[in-house]
């Protein structure tokens, strides 16, 4: 558990690359700082996939299938820490911001979104939001 230390959530996805692409930026912000706690968050694969591709020293939680499960099993590395940074892709920032406030409750939560191009963003509208639906009126 990580004590008054900023933590850093890389969440996991199904296309390797951007996974990649989420690793490469949370590098660039952390610059090898020995300051945060770094959680790669995602299914087996995902996982592996960011130790593969990525130089930080993280903690590996591949349990995780959804954006909720991602969130509460990380939980358990960052219940103490300063404030916590979730990385994720721009049109995902919205609903992770949503189930952060609701998961990780009294913590300060920064959801930054890498930028992706305009076709991915508006491919995954859709997506987005209707799961953010499926959360809202608790149907997951």
């Amino acid at each position: 558990m990580v004590e008054n230390k900023d933590a850093v959530i890389i969440l996991g996805c199904k296309d390797k690359e951007l996974t990649k692409k989420r690793v490469k930026f949370a590098e660039l912000k952390l610059k090898n700082s020995d300051d945060f706690r770094v959680i790669f968050s995602g299914t087996k694969e995902e996982v592996g996939w960011m130790k593969k591709y990525s130089k930080l020293k993280a903690i590996p939680e591949d349990n995780s299938t959804t954006t909720p499960q991602n969130l509460i099993n990380s939980k358990k590395f960052i219940d103490n820490a300063g404030k916590i940074w979730i990385v994720t892709d721009q049109s995902h920032v919205f609903r992770t911001r949503y189930l952060a406030k609701k998961i990780l409750v009294n913590q300060k939560v920064e959801v930054i979104g890498i930028k992706m191009p305009a076709v991915f963003n508006l491919k995954q509208l859709y997506y987005e939001f209707s799961r953010l639906m499926r959360h809202v009126l608790g149907i997951e």
